[in-house]
Parts: structure tokens; C-alpha cells; sequence
């Protein structure tokens, strides 16, 4: 009878011991199964690439490469940081020798949501059209332009006035321009004209402005940064 129980223990003890193993394998079997899933997510480039995602890089803001330009016209938005008072190419990663940015037109019927941050306030707008103007000598961009059209008189008013308030435009320019643009008698010189530079925001905002009295006007923004 002793010997009959000794058997059974030894037998139940062989049975766990095969689970256990089983068990293990198991577990060895799922670790492996998650350590190469990771491997497979960083050689498709899923982590390491940003701009594979909806969300724009480096701390919620933009870059500049060929994915990040099209990051901005696929979500028609496009928010830069010049915090420092410049864009600096690298930042948005491109060489500092790059000759020239990108033109990015929004897609058809849509227009892009611009921000851009600078060190004391945001320039912000809508616009089909985003361009970014440099050259190989300098590691910055030396003007981020957009467009404003405006097809009423009283939109383009408004535009001015509240450009004046946000940008810090001069008043008195601002308020010459509105009260004879649709007065003068020899008009050309008021029809494409300058405000600014208006500098409350920590950056040098310029409105280029091509008035008609018929067909949409045009405000041309200029981003630059301040001369230092």
C-alpha cells in the first residue's frame, strides 16, 4: 500500500511538473511574440517617424520635410514656433544650407489654419497658400508669407483695423489708407500699399496690400524676424 502511494504522489508531482513546463513555454512563447512586435513597429517606422501621425511634431508644432508639408495641406493647419524670434531650418528639420522652403498650396476648396508663435504673441489666419523664403546663406528663414483675399470692402476694414490692434501696425497709416483708398483722385498709389512693420507680437508683421474695388483684394502677410 506504501508503494502504491508513493507512486500516486509521484505520478501527481510528474503531472505538475508538465503543466509548469507547459506554462512556461507559454510565457517564454507570448514574451517572444511582444519583443518582435516591437522590432516590427520600429522597422516600419512607426515610433520613430512623427510625421506618420496626425499629430504635428516637436511639441505640437510643425516641420518643414516633404511629410510635414504634406501633414499641412492633407489636415489644412500649420502651426510654427518662432518664439525665438526666427525659424530656424534645422528646427523643422532641413539642412541650414537649404536654399529655398517650401510652397505649400492647401487643397482644393479648403484653406489652411495658420499659427505662428512668436515671443510675444501669435500671427495667426487662414490662407490657400503658405510660402517660406530663404537662401544657402543663412540657417533661418528670412520671411513666412500667406495670402488673405477678401472679396467685400468690409471684411478687408476689418482685417486692417484688427491688424492694428494685434500686430501693432501704426494707427494713423492704417486709418489714412481706409478714409482715401476710395477718395483719391490718382489712386495707384493707394492701391498697393504697405502697413507696417508692426512688431507687438515680437516679429516684423507687414500687410502688403492690393486693393480692388471689383474684383477680391489681396493682403499679402509677411512674417520676418526683427533686425537685430
Amino acid at each position: 500500500m506504501a508503494i502504491d502511494h508513493i507512486g500516486t504522489r509521484g505520478s501527481k508531482a510528474a503531472g505538475k511538473a508538465a503543466v509548469l513546463g507547459r506554462a512556461r513555454k507559454s510565457l517564454v512563447k507570448a514574451l517572444g511574440a511582444i519583443a518582435l512586435s516591437l522590432v516590427l513597429i520600429g522597422c516600419s517606422g512607426i515610433a520613430s517617424d512623427p510625421h506618420g501621425s496626425s499629430t504635428p511634431a516637436g511639441g505640437g508644432f510643425d516641420t518643414l520635410t516633404a511629410s510635414g508639408a504634406e501633414r499641412i495641406k492633407s489636415q489644412g493647419s500649420a502651426k510654427l514656433d518662432m518664439t525665438t524670434g526666427k525659424l530656424d531650418k534645422e528646427a523643422v528639420g532641413l539642412p541650414a544650407d537649404a536654399a529655398k522652403g517650401p510652397l505649400i498650396f492647401a487643397e482644393e476648396g479648403r484653406q489652411i489654419q495658420i499659427s505662428i508663435a512668436g515671443p510675444r504673441g501669435t500671427v495667426s489666419g487662414s490662407s490657400d497658400t503658405l510660402r517660406f523664403a530663404t537662401d544657402s546663406t543663412r540657417p533661418d528663414f528670412k520671411e513666412v508669407a500667406f495670402y488673405h483675399r477678401l472679396d467685400n470692402w468690409e471684411d478687408l476694414e476689418k482685417d486692417v483695423r484688427d491688424a492694428v490692434s494685434r500686430y501693432g501696425l501704426d494707427a494713423d497709416d492704417a486709418e489714412y489708407w481706409l478714409q482715401n483708398v476710395n477718395k483719391t483722385r490718382s489712386p495707384a498709389e493707394l492701391l498697393n500699399y504697405r502697413l507696417g512693420p508692426g512688431t507687438s507680437t515680437g516679429l516684423a508683421v507687414t500687410y502688403d496690400i492690393a486693393y480692388d474695388a471689383v474684383e477680391p483684394s489681396v493682403i499679402s502677410i509677411r512674417v520676418n524676424p526683427l533686425e537685430r
